[in-house]
């Protein structure tokens, strides 16, 4: 039996200690941050940051100009201040292969999720290859972009260094983290919220990616509500901005286009296709430090990346410093319940191109009218925009053929634990990638002596991690944390709003965790 003893909740009691903490965090930040400048100035490497501040003028206008790879691009004129900067809606949804959703930045408490009507609607994926996302924010805060600040100077204001580096921190784009090879795909870019504290206290941001890799089927729309919480309760971590981005898996394309691959995407081919898209990120931007989620095979994907790059390149390995799995099928999928049930007709030759067949008849002859009732009544726990979303997924070119064929690939070779301590993480490492793992207790795709195996030889002491009192489990800290839910959550719980928001909360805890051990060093 492990020993427990009680540890910090990453919630924090009051606003003073999470001032307090983020305070520290900035300190410790910064630290490293110049012991990091004086290596680079002593190896002559491109990466110092020049900076010029110009003395104010008469008028009192402040001028600042700066170069700071990757994070803030240089400000080639002078620009006007005004004292007040003018409020604009919070939302601005992009109709192509992106969606691009801003929130509002007014202050706000950590716990308790909003109602719809607050968050905004969510629509799934159409046929143009775009994720809509439209929203009602209430038009109470503000996005500050270079355009945007007019200030003229008349008094004694002064602006921190600090407040320029966060309103001018170069954004990434879809361009950042889907190289040319890869294109199209569906995508879904959420871009970063500033923290309220931040901004009130004029603290320096840190930059951070989050990569979400979605499950079978692959289309990134099923988590257009997840990845939207999570970035509104991402903005309340202070000192930290987070771009959330998601990619359909290769072959799950809701538009054709004469790029798209001819045949199915194979298991291989999609780790392979995370290799490129990860190295592609981390190579164009070589300050960035990335955290890694995954929703069933997309944890299967996850492990396998981190499994490629600890072979073939540590060094961009160790810019992961964080992965969490949700509902992972990790090992031995013909095992669950329902591969057990699908393993004798998928073997069984000629059925998946009938299936395939039968699938684009049906689309083709019952109108979408009647299909949205009968999905309806065969998908009750379907909200209606995961319903959209599996409407344009099946009339999509290959979206059907994929993922018949991407799941008989899962269930033929998802089987031992093929990882060893570079993924999962070794005693004494500085180079480990901070895991958790987030398991369904009834979970249709995971044979739960598996799941109980894997917790045993893989996890933090060796037994389930606990949440409800927070607990943390001494012993093996570089091992995965290894959670089995207690509150009735579904594998498929990006087809719900409730449990989108739930899983969301608990993401961005464990966001949070990782964001701090990074920020300390350990």
């Amino acid at each position: 039996m492990s020993t427990q003893t009680p540890s910090k909740r990453s919630k924090y009691a009051n606003d003073e200690e999470r001032k307090a903490a983020a305070r520290e965090r900035q300190r410790l930040y910064a630290a490293r941050k110049r012991a990091e400048a004086k290596e680079a100035k002593l190896r002559e490497s491109q990466s110092s940051i020049d900076l010029d501040v110009v003395p104010p003028p008469p008028e009192s206008v402040i001028i600042v100009a700066a170069a700071v790879p990757d994070i803030v691009p240089e400000v080639e004129a002078p620009l006007p201040v005004k004292k007040r900067v003018s409020r604009k809606s919070a939302i601005d949804a992009t109709v192509v292969t992106t969606a691009t959703v801003n929130a509002p930045t007014t202050p706000r408490k950590r716990a308790g999720r909003r109602k719809n009507d607050e968050k905004g609607d969510v629509v799934g994926m159409n046929g143009d290859n775009a994720v809509h996302v439209v929203s009602n924010f209430d038009d109470t805060g503000h996005s500050l972009k270079p355009e945007h600040i007019d200030v003229d100077i008349a008094e004694n204001v002064s602006i921190p260094w600090s407040s320029l580096v966060q309103s001018f921190s170069k954004p990434l784009t879809v361009e950042s983290f889907v190289p040319p090879s890869l294109r199209p795909t569906d995508t879904l870019l959420i871009p970063p919220q500033p923290s309220p504290t931040s901004q009130l206290y004029s603290l320096p941001v840190t930059p951070y990616a989050i990569l979400h890799i979605p499950g079978n089927p692959g289309l990134v729309s099923y988590y257009t509500h997840y990845l939207a919480a999570l970035s509104d309760h991402l903005s309340n971590i202070p000192g930290c901005e987070f771009t959330i981005f998601g990619a359909s898996l290769g072959g799950f394309n809701t538009s054709e286009s004469p790029d798209s691959p001819s045949s199915f995407v194979s298991l291989q081919d999609q780790i392979s296709r995370q290799v490129e898209m990860v190295s592609h990120l981390l190579t164009t931007h070589p300050s960035l430090k990335i955290i890694i989620t995954g929703h069933s095979l997309g944890a299967y994907l996850l492990l396998s990346l981190l499994h490629n790059l600890s072979l073939h390149n540590p060094d961009l390995k160790s810019r992961i410093i964080g992965g969490i799995g949700l509902f992972p099928a990790l090992t031995h999928l013909a095992k669950s319940s329902s591969g057990r049930t699908v393993t004798p007709f998928v073997n069984i030759p000629g059925v998946l191109p009938f299936l395939v067949v039968l699938a684009k008849v049906l689309v083709t002859l019952i109108p979408a009218v009647i299909l949205n009732f009968l999905m309806k009544i065969l998908m009750p726990a379907h909200e209606q925009s995961a319903r959209d979303t599996t409407l344009s997924f099946l009339k999509s070119p290959l979206g059907v053929k994929q993922a018949l064929y991407l799941g008989r690939d899962e269930l033929l070779h998802i089987k031992d634990d093929e990882w060893g301590t570079s993924v999962w993480g070794d005693e004494g490492s500085n180079g480990n990638t901070e895991l958790v793992f987030y398991y369904g207790e009834k979970d249709h795709w995971v044979f739960d002596g598996e799941r109980e195996k894997l917790i045993e030889q893989r996890g933090r002491g060796g037994v389930r991690w606990i949440e409800k009192d927070g607990c943390e489990i001494m012993q093996d800290r570089w091992k995965p944390r290894m959670i089995v839910c207690e509150e009735g959550v579904r594998h498929s719980f990006c087809v719900s709003t409730e449990f989108s928001e739930l899983m969301a909360d608990k993401t961005a805890r464990w966001v949070e965790d990782i964001v701090e051990k990074d920020m300390r060093g350990i």
